[in-house]
């Protein structure tokens, strides 16, 4: 989950990459960055607020022999605390390492689970992503890591964009969760996060639903329920383009009616209008061609998802 997500304000061109980003990461063993990195939706704009500080001391005690990178990756060292680049520098030099010691990994854990980082969110986020990445690369993985995924989504005291992180990663981890009462847990977080409909880290959730392989009928049926919610318009912006997206891919037709009413609309989003018109195209009949076809002169972009999607239903 490698840089998977904040710069405050960016294009649409910049969200259609995020909102892809959640599509492909799921097969990779690095995400991309979440819907919230960089941002922005159009017409309306995502903001992460950073964390208050509170509290006694970061990681007060906790570190006992970390090794020096170690100790200044989880802000250890006083002198380079407040550095971002002296911090990722240290991070980067042991992030081929697979063999860490037990003091390393309970320190990088225990960085992962704290929320006192003098740093701003953004770069706190990244941070974390790249050690969860470390973590995992480790031979074995830590057994507990998915458990400290888990409450520290949980918890409520870390910001949206970490808590995607968290569920990007647990979704990598699922399938090699073997554990029914493990992987219920894991699921259960997916589940909570995706009903979590105002939050962008909900259409990260729905993706990590969707790539479980051991699903069955019902948790498929739950998914779907899941998904046709997520695709309304009152979900945060970036969550409900990844469900209209998942929507089309998953043949969802009960999104139907959303999908015409969202580009009937006279208020227009370049981003969400390419998503709409991609899934009426896997989704809809050619009755829809009339719709589709008035956002042909609109640009290049809509001119090529008009295309496809008018070339997808006169094929079925």
């Amino acid at each position: 989950m490698n840089r998977w997500k904040i710069v405050i304000i960016g294009g649409a061109a910049l969200l259609v990459a995020a909102a892809l980003g959640v599509i492909m990461s799921r097969n990779r063993r690095q995400p991309l960055p979440p819907p919230e990195a960089p941002v922005a939706a159009s017409p309306a704009e995502v903001r992460v607020r950073a964390v208050e500080l509170k509290g006694e001391p970061f990681l007060q005690g906790a570190v006992v022999s970390a090794s020096g990178a170690v100790a200044i990756v989880c802000g250890e060292d006083e002198a380079t605390a407040d550095r971002y680049e002296a911090r990722n520098d240290a991070l980067r030099s042991i992030a081929r390492r697979r063999n860490l010691s037990k003091n390393d990994v309970a320190a990088l854990m225990a960085y992962l689970s704290g929320t006192n980082d003098v740093l701003r969110v953004e770069r706190v986020a990244a941070l974390k992503n790249d050690v969860m990445n470390l973590l995992r690369a480790q031979e074995p993985p830590p057994a507990d890591l998915a458990t400290t995924l888990i409450g520290m989504f949980k918890s409520a005291a870390h910001p949206p964009v970490v808590l995607d992180y968290c569920i990007q990663h647990l979704g990598a981890m699922l399938v090699d969760i073997k554990d029914e009462t493990m992987r219920s847990k894991v699921r259960g977080v997916f589940i909570s996060a995706a009903r979590e409909k105002r939050r962008p880290y909900a259409g990260t959730a729905l993706y990590s639903l969707a790539e479980d392989r051991l699903a069955t009928q019902a948790q498929k049926a739950e998914l779907r329920r899941l998904t046709v919610a997520l695709c309304r318009p009152d979900a945060n912006s970036a969550s409900r383009i990844a469900a209209i997206q998942l929507a089309g891919e998953r043949g969802y037709s009960e999104v139907l009616t959303v999908l015409r009413e969202t580009l009937s609309a006279s208020r227009r989003d370049a981003v969400l209008d390419i998503v709409c018109i991609g899934s009426l195209g896997l989704l809809g009949t050619e009755k829809d061609l009339p719709l589709i076809s008035k956002f042909a002169d609109m640009g290049r972009r809509y001119a090529v998802a008009v295309e496809a999607a008018t070339r997808r239903i006169k094929e079925r």
